[in-house]
């Protein structure tokens, strides 16, 4: 069962800036419109609840979430609030990695 996910951000609440995941999908619960995602040890709650339902999410399938980090998940822990979600099965992470370290490059950007 994944943990239950508070409602979005509250007005007062200052704007965090848009970060992309991909991870492995390791629960999810379509009533709750909540996800736990892992990678490498490292694990985050997302809430799913302004993605379109099309996509079924399917356990042990490699996601890209692309949404806001805030501190509101389960036990103060950190909470993806994704508004894109798509399955990425047979993506190649390294040569995923690699890519963006070029497009980075090149818009010289830090990181």
């Amino acid at each position: 069962m994944v943990p239950s996910i508070p409602s979005p951000h509250s007005p007062d609440h200052p704007p965090t800036p848009t970060i992309e995941r991909i991870h492995r999908l390791v629960a999810y619960d379509a009533a709750a419109a909540s996800a736990m995602i892992e990678l490498d040890g490292a694990s985050i709650a997302v809430d799913v609840a302004n993605v379109p339902a099309h996509d079924p999410h399917k356990i042990d399938s490699l996601y890209q979430y692309i949404g806001e980090v805030d501190g509101r998940g389960p036990d103060g822990t950190p909470c993806l609030r994704a508004r894109v979600a798509r399955c990425v099965d047979g993506l190649d992470l390294k040569l995923y990695g690699r890519a963006l370290h070029e497009r980075n490059k090149f818009l010289n950007i830090k990181g």
